[in-house]
């Protein structure tokens, strides 16, 4: 969350808003996606994964980019789940 202080003259009171966070690192990228991070790390080097940056040892995970990815895998119906 962040604060903005009211500067003189404007409203009195503190103005809070949350931004999204946008980039994820590995750990928390491996935790969204509900998948281990050597699976995820796996995925990368076979790039069978979801688009990745590196900044130096950095890697990083673009929120947009990775509920793409998981929009884009294949469904698998299970046995005998129908309504």
């Amino acid at each position: 969350m962040s604060n903005v202080p009211a500067q003189d003259g404007d409203l009195a009171e503190e103005i809070s808003f949350n931004v999204p966070k946008r980039w994820l690192r590995a750990r928390e990228a491996a935790e969204y996606l509900g998948v281990s991070v050597p699976h995820l790390a796996r995925l990368r080097e076979l790039k069978k994964g979801p688009p990745y940056r590196k900044f130096g040892s950095v890697v990083l995970y673009d929120i947009h980019e990775l509920d793409a990815f998981v929009l884009a895998q294949p469904r698998f119906e299970t046995k005998g789940g129908g309504l």
